[in-house]
């Protein structure tokens, strides 16, 4: 497994969190370098693009596809023939495949505006342009419990695991360099959330209410939906349609890994269970209550708790 690098980036957000919060934060990648991450923040960005942000395993796939239809007019036609990752990029992988810095950025620079980008960087590690420019902005959240399992199965499937149980693998993500990130992330985002260029939502929030996420994210995107159009994507974004749709499940992307690393995995299916709370299933209780734990004492240094960060107190009186 690829483990987490410390970086450093070029400069902070300030606008948004005051210098001394950023003289304490840490910011950690897996697969980049710093060079890269350098040609990131240089990165042009435009007004009419939309950033879909997330950590990864937190329903990014699920977003970039939502999204993309609204931003197309619900053209489900090419939506059944094109690979989610070429209409709407990650801008990392073309480097994490290749590792050549010149043709990093192509597939976003080569890609029809408005462009609908993936990222799992941090907020002081994306583009500078966006704290400047402010182009929309999709966050999703998902209970870092469920993150970390799904992340076990994600790498073990792909091999770049040693023999390992996911109590093993959980116990060890909680001692990783990184382990602070998916709360540090979580947390900037959603002091955020109020921004007009910010759209912050949950997994969870998705999972409950998936078409009040999508009537909130058409008028994020200044765009509207008729009935038969909402009941198309109810049907198009539920599991079971995501989980047997090939333009959903990163086939493009695996190949591209399998031509370099000769890797196979054959049966991969990226979307996989796509539940909440699943976490209670697969670990031991003893994992669990360990687990929670330091969930809950990550998260209230901040002064919050998880059902805040995943929107699940909204409506609770």
């Amino acid at each position: 497994m690829i483990e987490p690098v410390e970086v450093k980036p070029k400069r902070y957000p300030t606008n948004f969190f005051a210098q001394e919060y950023w003289d304490k934060r840490r910011c950690y990648v897996r697969g980049s370098f710093q060079k890269q991450l350098d040609l990131v923040h240089n990165a042009e960005v435009f007004e009419d693009d939309v950033w879909v942000v997330t950590l990864p395993k937190c329903g990014t796939t699920w977003m970039q596809e939502l999204a993309w239809l609204v931003m197309h007019d619900y053209d489900f036609e090419t939506a059944k023939n094109v690979d989610l990752e070429l209409r709407s990029p990650f801008i990392d992988f073309d480097y994490i495949v290749h590792r050549d810095l010149e043709r990093s950025l192509k597939p976003i620079e080569n890609l029809k505006r408005p462009r609908l980008i993936k990222s799992h960087h941090a907020l002081p590690l994306l583009p500078s342009q966006i704290w400047e420019k402010k182009p929309k902005v999709i966050y999703v959240s998902r209970n870092p419990k469920d993150a970390f399992v799904s992340e076990y199965h994600f790498f073990n499937h792909q091999g770049l695991l040693a023999p390992q149980s996911v109590d093993e693998y959980v116990n060890g993500r909680m001692t990783k360099a990184d382990c602070n990130e998916q709360f540090a992330n979580m947390y900037e985002y959603y002091t955020l959330r109020s921004e007009p260029w910010l759209f912050y939502t949950s997994y969870e929030k998705m999972k409950l209410n998936l078409r009040q996420v999508i009537l909130d994210i058409c008028e994020f995107l200044g765009k509207t939906i008729d009935d038969t159009n909402m009941e198309r994507m109810l049907k198009h974004l539920s599991f079971e349609e995501m989980k047997k749709n090939p333009r959903t499940n990163h086939l493009w992307e695996s190949n591209q890994v399998r031509q370099i690393t000769k890797a196979k995995f054959d049966d991969f299916t990226f979307c996989r269970k796509g539940e909440t709370n699943s976490y209670k299933k697969e670990l031991s209780p003893e994992m669990i209550e360990k687990l929670d734990a330091f969930v809950e004492e990550k998260i209230a240094k901040y002064g919050l708790t998880l059902n805040d960060l995943l929107l699940l107190n909204e409506n609770k009186s």
